[in-house]
């Protein structure tokens, strides 16, 4: 049995509280809507994860939230909020699937630029079929990659990447 991973970066922010820290922006209306665009479009197709790490960041909770959201009224059984997943670099994020991904079938990652855009590069420069069209991770963008089982080794087995959305 394949093992999906989807990395998702959190969607659009709201900057217009120029006081407010980091760590606590929220999502706007435009990220709102297409994180709820992004649940919709897993439920309709079939791509439910089995397991969510968000960075605890407020912006990657809620689009976190309003993914899952979608396609069930079980939060807490699929969301864990990782601190090291707050701007987090490659090597984190790396970290993160090897630790997560055994036992499980699909993990799906919700975190920030510019680590997981380096992860979206790493995995494509990996992938047996590399996309060269795909050169950035933007807001509420989500790439879905799929190994040949949950026994993969993030840092060296190669996966495909088999989806890539980018809500309006």
């Amino acid at each position: 049995m394949t093992f999906k991973l989807y990395i998702m970066r959190h969607a659009k922010s709201d900057w217009s509280d120029a006081g407010r820290s980091d760590f606590d922006r929220p999502i706007n209306s435009r990220g709102e809507k297409n994180a709820k665009a992004i649940g919709q479009w897993l439920l309709e197709n079939n791509k439910i994860p089995q397991q969510i790490i968000s960075s605890p960041a407020l912006r990657a909770k809620q689009t976190t939230v309003l993914v899952v959201d979608a396609f069930t009224d079980a939060l807490s059984e699929k969301i864990i909020y990782e601190k090291n997943l707050y701007l987090a670099s490659l090597d984190s994020l790396l970290e993160c699937i090897q630790l997560y991904k055994n036992g499980l079938n699909s993990l799906m990652i919700v975190a920030h630029n510019p680590g997981l855009e380096g992860l979206l590069h790493y995995l494509l420069t990996q992938s047996d079929r590399s996309n060269n069209s795909i050169t950035s991770m933007s807001t509420a963008n989500l790439a879905l990659f799929e190994f040949p089982n949950n026994a993969f080794d993030i840092y060296s087995d190669r996966g495909e990447l088999v989806e890539f959305l980018k809500p309006d």
